[in-house]
């Protein structure tokens, strides 16, 4: 049993969840939101004071013995593979976990792909642009030959994802991406973009390849955010997409009889073979 100390900390604004609160969460979630997580270096983004307070970005923490550490180019990571690990996470106010898109044995060749899709700061559209960019990015990823899952980020907009065969390294995953972004990008070039640079973006929305590379990182499926009311990154099933209104809508209150990730790594294709078709 892992000790939660100061349980009644209130994480998320005044009244709201407590660190007890999101160490029952991640006792709650954990058979959902382990698989995505075993073999993966993790990152944690810790809040001591809670989500109105200052916050700062782990990538090498100090761990307990039991808890399992992975050897990257970067340093030693630490990987989250048991319930105890998410339980301990919660201790130490680390709110949102972020993970690599390889997993051991072959870190630093990625068997995930991700886009993600952020609205533009006061964009007309909001939401709803991000919806429907998240469907023609499916259409972009199935026409290469690549399955499509899709999530909320549990901040702004929504992640599409991709399993892919560990075939590549994290270059050229990367550059897969960007030329899938640019393809749903180019599918409403009015309202969408892949300029990085937030100056030029002009209002559209941002269709982001950059999760992918060397040791980048992406917030976890089903880890909360730093936001007031606990937000959490929310696996979806497709058919669910129309209803959802918010990146925000899903919180700590989650319940999931089934993950709508549950069958990705089954459906692992080839990026060799997508990147062919795009030429």
């Amino acid at each position: 049993m892992v000790e939660v100390k100061r349980p009644d900390k209130e994480l998320f604004g005044k009244g709201g969840p407590t660190k007890e609160d999101l160490a029952r969460y991640h006792l709650r979630i954990a058979p959902l939101m382990l698989p995505h997580l075993k073999g993966r270096p993790v990152a944690l983004e810790r809040y001591p004071g809670g989500v109105g307070g200052p916050g700062f970005f782990v990538k090498h923490p100090s761990v307990p013995d039991w808890v399992r550490t992975l050897a990257t180019s970067g340093g030693t990571m630490m990987e989250a593979r048991d319930a105890a690990t998410l339980v301990w996470c919660a201790d130490q106010a680390a709110i949102t976990l972020h993970a690599w898109q390889s997993r051991e044995p072959d870190l630093g060749r990625p068997d995930l792909l991700v886009l993600d899709l952020d609205p533009a700061e006061g964009g007309p559209e909001g939401f709803a642009a991000c919806k429907d960019a998240a469907r023609d990015a499916r259409e972009v990823l199935e026409e290469a030959g690549l399955a499509a899952y899709v999530m909320t980020t549990g901040s702004k907009g929504l992640h599409v994802r991709s399993p892919l065969r560990p075939e590549l390294d994290d270059q050229e995953v990367r550059d897969l991406a960007k030329a899938l972004a640019e393809r749903v990008a180019d599918r409403a070039p009015g309202e969408r973009t892949t300029e990085v640079r937030k100056d030029k973006r002009e209002g559209r929305l941002f269709v982001d390849y950059l999760r992918n590379g060397r040791e980048q990182l992406a917030v976890a499926p089903y880890s909360v955010r730093v936001r007031e009311g606990a937000p959490v990154a929310a696996p979806l099933f497709w058919e669910e997409l129309d209803g959802v209104e918010s990146a925000r809508d899903l919180g700590i209150d989650l319940e999931r009889e089934e993950c709508p990730f549950r069958n990705m790594r089954r459906r692992a294709r080839s990026p060799k073979r997508a990147r062919d078709r795009l030429g």
